[in-house]
């Protein structure tokens, strides 16, 4: 184990490869918390517009003035 942690340490690190590796680890991130986000957002949005519309649409709560 020792000699390929001396293999490892003696063999230089290609610059271009180590940003590479970073920005495709970057882009898995960014795209897991966007299929994460994403539907939940989505979802929460349309229980937003259908209140909205059932509010705009539904009978009022507003009780008609007693007559007198």
């Amino acid at each position: 184990m020792l000699s390929v942690n001396r293999a490892l340490d003696q063999r230089p690190e290609s610059s271009s490869l180590v940003i590479v590796t970073t920005a495709l680890q970057l882009a898995l991130v960014v795209l897991v918390w966007l299929l994460a986000l994403v539907p939940a957002a989505l979802a929460a949005l349309t229980l937003l517009a259908l209140k909205s519309a059932r509010g705009a649409f539904g009978p009022s709560d507003i009780r008609r003035a007693p007559r007198r």
